[in-house]
């Protein structure tokens, strides 16, 4: 379970900083320190809080290194349905990964600006079967300094 938890915030985190991706638009964000919270919630086992820091430097930015933690996770994420009003982001990744029963499809919801965001994220697929079948994760950050 806590690997299935570390890989969803990988997901999010990738669209939390910047997007290298062309079916993703570019997110702007300040680099920093940042300051996340999550809060995981599993059909039968409640809801599960974390937060942690990170420090995000230009280059971060700038290469959209964040996904690589997703691919260091073993996944492989494609990029759909992308909705973009403002500053809100609606879109679905589908990840694969060799550890993955199925494929893992996440929706996701949100809203950001270079020093902040919100987001929400429902998955299915994956290993969630095992997990009631579907979960739902909130993540907010926001810029606290520098690193």
């Amino acid at each position: 379970m806590i690997r299935m938890l570390a890989l969803s915030s990988a997901a999010v985190l990738a669209f939390s900083l910047n997007v290298a991706s062309a079916q993703v638009p570019k997110i702007n964000s300040e680099p920093g320190k940042w300051s996340y919270s999550t809060r995981t919630e599993i059909p039968g086992m409640g809801s599960i809080p974390m937060s942690f820091e990170q420090c995000v430097t230009q280059k971060d930015v700038d290469e959209g290194r964040n996904l690589a933690a997703q691919k260091d996770a073993g996944m492989d994420c494609k990029y759909q349905d992308l909705k973009v009003t403002g500053n809100r982001y609606q879109f679905t990744a589908v990840c694969t990964g060799k550890n993955l029963p199925e494929p893992m499809v996440m929706n996701y919801d949100m809203t950001a600006s270079p020093s902040q965001f919100d987001a929400r994220m429902t998955m299915t697929g994956g290993n969630t079967k095992a997990m009631g079948g579907k979960m739902n994760m909130t993540m907010s950050a926001k810029r606290v300094g520098g690193c």
